[in-house]
């Protein structure tokens, strides 16, 4: 029987059923699109797990179908992995406990220095980071749980950490860098300096296609140069290096 949150089945089918053979980034129509835009979206849908065509449990949502065989049973985390975190995680609990006031953040607008220090040391900027690479080379669910753990304490230590690991230079040159540029900077950013992120401009935040910072290479070849300008930056004040976005 259908109920009423239910979408037609035709709608269903056609939204979360097998898809073509054609690439995610085919199935939107971005004729009508600026260059840029159409650029950005398909990248992203690009990006999308081929190996899944079932779509999310959120996704489906959109379309009244409820899919919890896509989230029940939730998947555990394996003991081995577990246990890799747990004597950081131990330590990381500890620290923020006894030696970061919350309270005393909120009412200065500072961090102490003596806290960012700490947490380097103890290698809370590098959770991801491979250890040859002075990180900890923990698991992205360990960077989860130390993440929820920042999250209960302190709000402004959370948003200092997760940035320069999420967002800062580690991740993106985790993913895409070369062995050079991760030999030369991860382990600067594992161990003693900020990662920034330089993105939102005045009309572009969210919506990255509209950005008008350029990046031209000089004409020796040996260096971009940026030319615009970015309304704010996370993390830029304490940052040793940043990541800037550019077309």
């Amino acid at each position: 029987m259908k109920t009423p949150l239910e979408a037609p089945p035709e709608q269903i089918k056609a939204e979360t059923g097998t898809k073509s053979e054609k690439s995610a980034a085919s199935v939107i129509d971005t004729s009508k699109m600026s260059a840029g835009k159409a650029a950005a979206l398909e990248l992203a849908e690009s990006s999308r797990d081929p190996l899944d065509e079932r779509g999310s449990f959120a996704s489906n949502l959109f379309v009244g179908k409820f899919t919890f065989d896509r989230i029940f049973p939730w998947p555990e985390q394996s003991a081995e992995d577990k246990t890799a975190g747990e004597a950081f995680l131990a330590q990381l609990k500890a620290y923020l406990h006894e030696n970061v006031d919350a309270d005393e953040i909120d009412r200065t607008g500072e961090i102490p220095q003596k806290n960012i220090d700490d947490l380097f040391a103890m290698g809370a900027f590098a959770i991801k980071v491979p250890k040859q690479y002075g990180g900890l080379g923990l698991s992205q669910v360990n960077y989860g749980r130390a993440a929820m753990l920042f999250g209960s304490w302190d709000a402004n230590l959370t948003a200092l950490v997760s940035a320069h690991q999420s967002i800062g230079v580690p991740q993106p040159l985790l993913l895409f860098g070369t062995e050079e540029q991760k030999a030369k900077y991860l382990p600067r950013v594992a161990r003693k300096e900020i990662s920034a992120f330089a993105l939102t401009e005045m009309n572009a935040g969210s919506d990255p296609a509209n950005m008008s910072l350029r990046a031209d290479l000089s004409e020796d070849g040996s260096a971009w140069i940026l030319n615009g300008e970015k309304l704010w930056c996370t993390n830029l004040i304490k940052a040793g290096v940043l990541v800037v976005m550019a077309k």
